[in-house]
């Protein structure tokens, strides 16, 4: 029983250190640009670098898009890294499905990008896929 409990609080020691680790991250450089890449390998493992807005909404990063290849390779497993100012790191990827925040990250996009992101809304096909972007490695 010992082992067992001990097992346990060494888990849940490993997952909040996890955590905070990428809790901790700091974001302010790739909140601070307007373009950021995006890089994920293509079905053949070639790399594909993708230029992409992105928004920082409370602590958090996010970027958006829709049908893409980068996606793509997001769902079908690829690993992601995120490249800021010429500093990649790896990040893991949560589509965001609630509502609410899909609205308030919309609204941050526009405040960030202005005009520009008001206007390519407007030729929206369909509701662009927001992803949530989690720091693998600080």
């Amino acid at each position: 029983m010992r082992f067992v409990r001990g097992a346990l609080w060494a888990l849940v020691s490993v997952c909040f250190a996890t955590a905070g680790a990428a809790d901790s991250f700091d974001w302010a450089p790739a909140s601070e640009d307007s373009v950021v890449e995006i890089l994920t390998s293509d079905a053949d493992g070639s790399l594909r670098e993708t230029p992409v807005w992105i928004i920082v909404l409370d602590g958090a990063a996010y970027v958006r898009t829709n049908d893409s290849k980068w996606l793509g390779n997001i769902r079908r497993g690829t690993a992601v890294r995120l490249r800021v100012r010429e500093v990649e790191t790896q990040v893991g990827t949560d589509e965001v499905k609630d509502a609410a925040l899909k609205a308030r990250v919309e609204e941050a996009f526009k405040t960030k990008y202005g005009f520009t992101q008001r206007v390519m809304s407007l030729f929206r096909m369909s509701e662009p896929t927001v992803l949530k972007l989690t720091a693998l490695e600080s």
